[in-house]
C-alpha cells in the first residue's frame, strides 16, 4: 500500500542522519554509501530516489549514493548539530583562520585545505564540506570562502571582503541554515505532491497516460491512469497491479503455454487465479522453447528493488 507522506519524510530524515553519522569528518566527494549495507536496513528503497530528486544525494551507481552539500546541510539542521555550541565553535575557528589571510590585504587570498586544517585544527574533509555547502557564507553583506576558479578542489579562495566576526557566528549561521532548510522543505512538499500524482507509488515509474472511459449503462465516466511499469488505476483504485507492488501475483498463479511461430517460440503467461487475471505480463519470444518460457517466467515474477 502507499506509504503516508509523514512516514516518508521521517524515513528521509533517518537516511540523512545515518549518512551524517557514518560520514563523520570525511569529505563529501570521497565518501560513498551502499544502500544494501546493514546500516540502511530500515531505509525504504523509494527514500533514496526521493532524496536524489531533492538533490540531497547523488546516485553514482546502482545501490550506491553520495551525500551532496545540500544534503549535508539538511542533515546538520535536522540532527540539531547546526545549532550546537560545538559546531558553531568549530566553524568559528575555521572562519578565524580564513580571516587572517585577508587582514590586512588588498586582494583575495588562495589557501589550500591542508593549510586551513593546520591553522584551524579541523580535519580537511570537514573543511571541504563547509566550503562546498557554503556554510560559511552568512549573508547580510558578508562574503564566504569559495572554491578557487569556481571548481571543486583543494584550493580555497578567501575574498578580500571576508569579514565575519566570531561574535556574529551563532546568529548569522543559524538564521541562514534555517532559511535554507525552510526552502528545501517547501521544495520537498512540492516534489512529494508531484511524485504522488505522476509516479507509480511502488516503483517510481513515470505516468504513461490518462484517459477517460464512458460507461453509459452505469451512467458514469471513469478516469484511468496508466504508468510505464504497467500499474493502472481507475478513479484512484487499482485496476492492474505494479510488478513491484504487494498485489502482483506469484509465479505459480500462471500457466506458461509455449508454441512455435515461424523461426521463433512464443510463450504466453496464462492466469490461473482472479488476482493473476488483473496482471498483464507480456508474452515473450525466444529462439528455443526453453528460452521463451524462461523469459515469460521472468516477466511474470514479482519484482523487488
Amino acid at each position: 500500500m502507499t506509504i503516508a507522506k509523514q512516514d516518508r519524510k521521517e524515513n528521509q530524515k533517518l537516511a540523512l542522519s545515518l549518512m551524517l553519522r557514518e560520514l563523520e569528518d570525511r569529505a563529501l566527494d570521497e565518501t560513498l554509501f551502499r544502500t544494501t549495507e546493514a546500516l540502511f536496513t530500515d531505509v525504504l528503497p523509494t527514500t533514496w530516489e526521493e532524496l536524489a530528486h531533492q538533490e540531497c544525494v547523488q546516485k553514482v551507481a546502482p545501490s550506491l549514493y553520495r551525500l551532496t552539500a545540500k544534503g549535508w546541510l539538511v542533515a546538520l539542521e535536522l540532527s540539531g548539530i547546526a545549532q550546537s555550541a560545538t559546531y558553531l565553535q568549530r566553524v568559528g575557528r575555521l572562519l578565524a583562520a580564513m580571516k587572517q589571510h585577508v587582514t590586512p590585504r588588498a586582494d583575495s587570498a588562495i589557501v589550500s585545505l591542508k593549510d586551513l586544517s593546520k591553522e584551524s585544527g579541523e580535519p580537511e574533509g570537514w573543511i571541504f564540506n563547509v566550503i562546498d555547502s557554503k556554510a560559511g557564507a552568512t549573508g547580510a553583506g558578508r562574503t564566504g570562502a569559495r572554491w578557487f576558479g569556481g571548481e571543486r578542489g583543494r584550493l580555497v579562495e578567501i575574498p578580500v571582503d571576508f569579514n565575519l566576526e566570531p561574535s556574529d557566528i551563532t546568529s548569522a549561521l543559524t538564521v541562514q541554515h534555517l532559511d535554507r532548510i525552510r526552502q528545501l522543505e517547501e521544495r520537498l512538499e512540492s516534489l512529494e505532491e508531484d511524485r504522488k500524482q505522476f509516479h507509480c507509488p511502488y516503483c517510481d515509474a513515470p505516468l504513461a497516460g490518462i484517459f477517460d472511459q464512458d460507461y453509459p449503462d452505469y451512467h458514469c465516466v471513469v478516469t484511468y491512469e496508466s504508468f510505464e511499469c504497467g500499474y493502472v488505476t481507475g478513479d484512484g483504485f487499482e485496476e492492474c497491479p505494479c510488478p513491484y507492488g504487494p498485489n502482483w501475483p506469484k509465479i505459480d498463479e500462471f500457466d506458461f503455454v509455449t508454441k512455435q511461430e515461424g523461426d521463433l517460440w512464443i510463450c504466453d503467461p496464462i492466469p490461473r487465479t482472479a488476482r493473476a487475471k488483473r496482471a498483464h505480463p507480456r508474452r515473450q519470444s525466444g529462439r528455443t522453447e526453453q528460452e521463451a518460457e524462461e523469459r515469460a517466467k521472468k516477466a511474470a515474477t514479482p519484482k523487488s528493488r
